[in-house]
């Protein structure tokens, strides 16, 4: 289980960030429910066709902020794709 959950913390314009991110295991997509303090919730994904990474039109944040949340789950991602 703790392989699905990422704890996330980071500053973006001065301000802190806190919450997870929990794998949602579906048939289509790599995708995450993203829980941030002080925010509502949203999804992100990957589409395998595109290799890009998108997320939910409720996501209603900074780009700079999903622009982290992505980075860190492309990499801890990375990690687990070369490990296996």
């Amino acid at each position: 289980m703790l392989i699905d959950y990422l704890n996330l913390q980071f500053d973006v314009k001065g301000k802190t960030f806190k919450g997870f991110c929990m794998r949602i295991h579906d048939d289509f997509h790599l995708t995450y429910a993203v829980i941030l303090e002080d925010c509502h919730s949203f999804c992100v994904w990957l589409d395998e066709k595109t290799t890009k990474w998108c997320y939910s039109k409720y996501a209603s944040i900074d780009q700079m902020v999903l622009d982290q949340i992505i980075g860190q789950l492309d990499s801890r991602d990375s990690k687990l794709v070369t490990s296996s």
